[in-house]
């Protein structure tokens, strides 16, 4: 996957997914995601000790689509410091107490919400007061909403002071 940045991650040319490792060039300056709904925590494990590019680990919480995380999110913090992974992304954040709960257990990530719910981006301004960068799951959002209202909700988060990453297409190989 590559995510297009709104405010650009200065250093970062894209976040490709660790899928495509072994079977296209990575560039250097690229940062590898690992979904932690894919793979079992021996599996992260092992990508997170064989990947050379900076780590963006992308927690599924809350996830109810097929595949679950077969990990707490207290294992998925347990790696993140392990591995001192440059970003630490959770999914379904709603509130400023679940940025605070997470940031205060990560000792050298970045603490990256995913905001993909009404309620979270009704609260977007207190979130965004704590983070310079959140995660906007357009689809889910989508789902969420049931279509009203979207692009407004899009553009709340849009506007906010902070930098945006976003869904901006898919490889297929």
């Amino acid at each position: 996957m590559v995510f297009q940045q709104q405010r650009s991650l200065k250093k970062y040319r894209m976040i490709i997914s660790n899928n495509l490792i072994g079977k296209m060039p990575i560039p250097k300056d690229a940062i590898i995601r690992v979904n932690l709904a894919w793979v079992s925590k021996e599996e992260a494990r092992k990508i997170l000790s064989e990947t050379k590019n900076d780590i963006y680990l992308d927690y599924p919480s809350g996830r109810t689509k097929p595949p679950k995380p077969t990990m707490t999110l207290d294992d998925a913090i347990e790696l993140a410091n392990e591995f001192k992974v440059k970003y630490f992304a959770v999914s379904n954040i709603e509130c400023i107490c679940d940025v605070l709960d997470i940031q205060s257990k990560l000792y050298y990530s970045e603490f990256v919400p995913k905001i993909e719910t009404v309620n979270g981006v009704e609260n977007i301004r207190e979130i965004t007061q704590e983070v310079d960068i959140i995660m906007l799951d357009k689809e889910d959002l989508y789902v969420d909403c049931n279509g009203e209202g979207y692009e407004d909700l899009i553009n709340k988060v849009r506007s906010s002071k902070v930098k945006v990453l976003e869904l901006a297409g898919v490889i297929f190989i």
